[in-house]
């Protein structure tokens, strides 16, 4: 990767994060480029906080959310090079915890432990937005131990059957760390990772988050709508306002995602990844052995995002690869991402959930640093047919009225009239490209449903004996 980026690429990656945050409703986003040696691009999109018009900048200091885990992974490594630690050591070798005993600290980094998600994490963060109560206490680290130890029963097989995406399975990790080193674990990675790679702006407290000038105000949806988790499933039918939000703090679960950082503090972590351990920032010297870090690399599990490592993901994007990893605390969003290959790294954060993975803006910047049209991303081509099919519809004379909505991955469709007002029905694609869906009937039955374009230019929706033309 070159020192700077031509133009073209800029306009690229300029033209494609600023087209989303007006289309997902994201109030501020900021960007980092980086090779192995320096950030080589930074900056901010939109607006920190939409009251004051402050604008978001490379300074500007977000919730990171999962992106966490690949800290926690990275200290791991870094106990395994000490001797203190051993990637295949039984939890309960560390932890006096009611968990089974060939549960090992491989399977809780690669989620592959047998747990299913605790929603610890959701529920302390839905706790904290004031947005629902489930109730289950969780005040401390010794009701978690509680909540897991009550969850041996949810155990869905031996450990490395299956993948299941787990926070609390982190939250167990930074445990043992704390266990080995005798040390919190928010002060073993602040004195062993934070400070060595000079990233003075990131902090798992939430008083030094209100300290700093340049930080984000939190966006929620005025309706329920968003959740937290590794890939981001939130639903994309409308944009309701958004409202300022508390801060979720993670202190139950700083593993899994309690880090706030600014997008410049994670291109000196994403440069640390570029050169294999060693720190070109701050300290300047090698933090964690090599083969010990290339572990968290390893592809252990195949998820649907791309196979899984310890914290990391590994995806192809334009035919190079790519290792990454999204977060999600609901009122921010996160990726971080790198290619030994190409020698570039990505790191995007935004103060709102877009109802996606921020991975995917951070593979279409990755395909604009590779020479590609990001827009041409399978992502990017379905949410762009997908956004050509939604709006109003009528019928002749307007006497049946219709509207189309993104839910998801695809749509979903409701039809009234005069008679009856209509129930949502999802649309199931049959082939995107040709504008083909189906809806199913209360009978079981598959309704096609038709979106074609008339000489004109005017889009027609048919369902059943309806034609619908779009407004």
């Amino acid at each position: 990767m070159s020192e700077t980026l031509e133009s073209e690429t800029i306009d690229r990656i300029d033209s494609l994060l600023r087209d989303r945050l007006r289309k997902d409703d994201v109030p501020g986003l900021s960007l980092a480029v980086t090779d192995g040696e320096a950030t080589i691009y930074a900056r901010g999109y939109g607006s920190r906080e939409l009251a004051s018009n402050d604008p978001a900048t490379p300074e500007t200091v977000y919730g990171i959310g999962s992106v966490s885990k690949s800290v926690a992974a990275l200290a791991v490594a870094q106990l395994v090079d000490d001797g203190a630690l051993s990637y295949d050591d039984p939890v309960v070798d560390h932890l006096e915890i009611d968990v089974p005993d060939d549960v090992t600290l491989h399977h809780l980094l690669s989620h592959t432990s047998g747990y299913p998600s605790l929603a610890v994490s959701e529920a302390l963060i839905a706790r904290q937005l004031e947005v629902g109560e489930a109730g289950v206490p969780l005040g401390s680290l010794e009701d978690v131990r509680a909540h897991v130890e009550g969850a041996r029963d949810e155990i869905a097989g031996e450990p490395g059957e299956r993948w299941l995406y787990c926070n609390t399975g982190y939250t167990l990790v930074g445990l043992v760390i704390e266990a080995v080193t005798d040390r919190p674990y928010t002060e073993y990675v602040t004195d062993e990772i934070l400070e060595p790679l000079a990233m003075t702006r990131s902090t798992y407290d939430g008083d030094v988050f209100e300290s700093f000038e340049d930080r984000m105000t939190p966006y929620f949806p005025a309706q329920e709508g968003a959740d937290e988790g590794g890939d981001g499933n939130g639903d994309e039918s409308e944009t309701p306002d958004l409202e300022p939000a508390a801060l979720p703090i993670r202190e139950q679960s700083a593993a899994a995602g309690g880090l706030l950082a600014p997008v410049t503090d994670l291109a000196k972590y994403v440069r640390l990844h570029l050169n294999e351990g060693v720190a070109v920032d701050g300290d300047e010297r090698r933090l964690v052995g090599a083969d010990s870090l290339e572990a968290c690399y390893g592809e252990y599990a195949e998820t649907p995002a791309g196979p899984y490592g310890y914290g990391w993901r590994t995806r192809d994007v334009c035919g190079h690869e790519l290792i990454g990893h999204s977060g999600s605390i609901a009122v921010s969003t996160a990726y971080a991402g790198f290619s030994p290959e190409e020698d570039v790294g990505i790191t995007l954060l935004a103060n709102a959930a877009p109802g996606y993975a921020l991975a995917e803006l951070g593979k279409g910047v990755f395909a604009a640093l590779v020479g590609e049209e990001p827009r041409e991303l399978p992502f990017f081509a379905r949410k762009r047919r997908l956004e050509e099919f939604a709006g109003e519809y009528e019928t002749y004379r307007g006497i049946k009225e219709g509207e189309v909505r993104i839910e998801g991955g695809t749509l979903r469709l409701r039809v009234g009239g005069p008679i009856e007002d209509g129930a949502w029905t999802p649309l199931v694609p049959a082939d995107l490209e040709a504008g083909e869906f189906y809806a199913v009937t209360p009978a079981g039955n598959r309704q096609p449903v038709t979106f074609e374009r008339d000489a004109d230019g005017t889009l027609s929706l048919f369902i059943d004996r309806w034609r619908l033309h779009q407004r």
